[in-house]
């Protein structure tokens, strides 16, 4: 299996896979103000993706920053990197791995009813063995993980600072998604980093 990392706690999921948690640190805490600027960063419409052979668009916003993020047969083109995410691609390239180099920001607005459905990260351009990194700012929600074509799940509160490190294989058994739930309140912002290969 593979080894958290420094400060990280180890969630086994069965024999072979794992999930690391951990939180950010006191430095890239966001407050109000820096939680809203955060949020203002949404794009004004929602992405499409393509599922069940139709376009549908998705139940949340979603911006990738760095690197174009190919999945459910669209492509979501990567813009520049704002200057206030890169002290967190810096740190989980410090702490992490340093091949992160794509971002991907989704904003979830309970209002709305925002959600992301069970899945498995696309590992198109992906680098062999790369960690799946996600950071989390805002109100709290439930990060779940089922087995693929298994049964039962696994459910991780997601609170404001927490960070999850899905190692490679755990993302090509197990899926992951952030259900819509009556309880839900306020919004959210994910921060996920991978590594993808460029021709850099």
């Amino acid at each position: 299996m593979p080894t958290a990392p420094d400060g990280f706690e180890t969630h086994e999921l069965d024999d072979e896979h794992v999930l690391f948690v951990g939180e950010l640190p006191d430095a890239l805490r966001l407050d109000e103000t820096g939680f809203e600027a955060l949020w203002q960063l949404h794009p004004e419409e929602y992405h499409e993706i393509h599922l069940h052979g139709r376009a549908v668009k998705t139940p949340r916003w979603q911006q990738a920053y760095g690197v174009d993020y190919h999945y459910s047969g669209r492509v979501n083109a990567g813009l520049d990197v704002p200057a206030a995410l890169e002290p967190y691609r810096r740190w989980a390239r410090e702490t992490i791995d340093p091949r992160l180099n794509g971002l991907l920001l989704i904003w979830y607005d309970a209002v709305l009813g925002h959600y992301i459905g069970k899945h498995r990260d696309s590992t198109k351009n992906m680098r062999d063995g790369a960690p799946i990194v996600t950071m989390s700012f805002g109100a709290s929600r439930v990060f779940r993980l089922r087995p693929y074509r298994g049964r039962g799940f696994r459910d991780f509160p997601v609170d404001d600072g927490r960070v999850f490190v899905m190692p490679y294989a755990t993302n090509l058994a197990w899926t992951h998604e952030v259900p819509k739930r009556v309880g839900d309140r306020g919004r959210r912002v994910s921060l996920t980093l991978r590594a993808f290969a460029t021709d850099e």
